[in-house]
């Protein structure tokens, strides 16, 4: 009983904890996800507290053994799904760094040049001449 106690506040915690993000930082969707997601078998194991042993039943595999397979398996798929968060988010940074470099380009060479024996702002303003 008082390890469904635990496992159900783990998994409630981590579920209002995705709300709560997304509410009030404005957390991404898919953010939000992953973090239900990580509450996800901590809920089914505290409705089904026999779950792994029944695994390992089935497989003929030691109860320990079973365990270790699941939480590395777990580990393992939200350590991918972070990293892929990260490379999406770094190729934008990339894309907008680029962007950002062919712009002051394009305004470096649209600035008129400076004439020699006039101040910038009188090249910039040609009716200043007049």
């Amino acid at each position: 009983m008082l390890k469904s106690l635990i496992l159900l506040i783990l998994g409630g915690s981590l579920f209002t904890l995705a709300v709560r993000r997304l509410r009030q930082y404005k957390l991404k969707e898919r953010y939000a996800i992953v973090f239900l997601l990580l509450g996800l078998p901590f809920a089914l194991l505290a409705a089904w507290p026999n779950a792994v042993g029944q695994i390992a039943y089935l497989l003929d595999m030691d109860y320990r053994t079973v365990t270790l397979l699941c939480v590395a398996g777990f580990l393992t798929i939200m350590v991918f799904e972070l990293l892929t968060i990260v490379s999406v988010q770094d190729q934008k940074i990339t894309t907008l760094a680029q962007h950002v470099g062919i712009l002051m380009e394009k305004q470096k060479l649209a600035e008129p040049e400076h004439t020699p024996g006039m101040a910038p702002d009188d090249a910039a303003h040609p009716a200043a001449l007049r």
